[in-house]
């Protein structure tokens, strides 16, 4: 490989619009020199990278009147960057050696990239395939994990409702709650995504595209009631899934993907909300990056490691090859055109 091909994003997407047009893949650069390291960075030949519903924010126009709580754009003209794997190829860092495995939440959409130590993390050599640490041991099983078994706090016989059931993220939670004794319904949005997650393991699942009523569907599913959601979605799933829940119910809020790029004028705000006060039903948001390098992370890997060396964890990739596959990936990402955990081997 003589250059070092980047996905740049050229223009901010505007709302509503989910296309890869908004990137360019440039070839123009070349692999960089290992020579002007600084002391403490390494060149990470990067392997792949993981394609995340919250990236649509970043590539949205800023807003007209920006605030101190604004949430941060990529910069035009620049590569954009999320969780990656890659291994070290030139090191200045006494922390990492050459032919190291690591991960970055910062890692650049690109062929090799300069980082600090202190955006590195060190992987295992021997757990599983490098990408793995972008799949089944990545973000969106981690988030699984700590929605499921941390926020929900599932006790046996509970019923608890996925949406997004066969996404990244939702996959390993049906899993995850099937393990702990809960009946699963799950929400999926095709009828092939509906019979995965059958084969989860989930008791009941909805195709809300077809299912007509989703209040009606989801009474039918869960006749005796919710006592956990897990929400990937927001927005009118989130509104009527409110209206399903028990008393001290908890809702465990964990994407609003629905909302990530839509127009402002097809937003609209919760609108049950009054129907959960007198049931005393918790909500709790989860994001993961504040979990990372504590025991619920060491208590994921290993449920995770021993699950899938019982072979009782099936983890679905949407694989796609080649960083100038990457932009398209991403808008077929909000198009519902993957299946399972999307990531992009570079």
């Amino acid at each position: 490989m003589s250059s070092n091909t980047r996905v740049v994003l050229r223009e901010y997407a505007p709302e509503g619009v989910h296309s890869p047009d908004c990137f360019t893949v440039d070839h123009s650069q070349p692999i960089p020199d290992i020579k002007p390291l600084a002391k403490g960075q390494v060149l990470v030949h990067v392997s792949a990278l993981s394609v995340d519903p919250h990236q649509r924010i970043f590539i949205s126009p800023p807003p007209e009147k920006p605030t101190i709580k604004s949430a941060f754009r990529y910069p035009l003209g620049q590569p954009i960057f999320g969780i990656g794997v890659g291994t070290v190829a030139a090191s200045k860092s006494t922390e990492f050696a050459v032919g190291d495995k690591v991960r970055s939440e910062g890692m650049p959409w690109q062929a090799y990239a300069i980082l600090g130590e202190d955006q590195l993390i060190k992987l295992p050599a021997s757990e599983g395939a490098l990408s793995d640490h972008v799949g089944v041991y990545g973000m969106a099983a981690f988030t699984a994990y700590l929605s499921t078994v941390y926020a929900g706090k599932p006790k046996e016989g509970e019923t608890i409702l996925i949406s997004a059931a066969s996404g990244a993220v939702g996959q390993v939670a049906v899993q995850l709650a099937k393990a702990r004794g809960l009946r699963v319904v799950g929400m999926a949005g095709s009828d092939d995504k509906v019979e995965h997650v059958k084969s989860l393991g989930a008791d009941a699942v909805i195709n809300y595209k077809t299912c007509g009523d989703l209040n009606a569907a989801i009474v039918e599913a869960a006749p005796e009631g919710i006592d956990i959601y897990f929400d990937n979605v927001g927005g009118e799933i989130l509104d009527t899934a409110l209206l399903s829940l028990n008393s001290l119910a908890r809702v465990v809020l964990c994407g609003s993907m629905s909302t990530y790029g839509a127009a402002q004028s097809k937003l609209r705000g919760v609108l049950n909300l009054p129907s959960i006060i007198v049931k005393q039903v918790t909500l709790q948001c989860i994001y993961y990056l504040p979990h990372y390098g504590t025991q619920r992370e060491t208590d994921f890997l290993q449920e995770m490691a021993r699950l899938v060396e019982q072979g009782k964890m099936q983890f679905r990739v949407d694989e796609r090859i080649g960083l100038e596959s990457a932009p398209q990936a991403l808008a077929d990402l909000f198009a519902g055109k993957n299946f399972g955990k999307l990531i992009v081997k570079a």
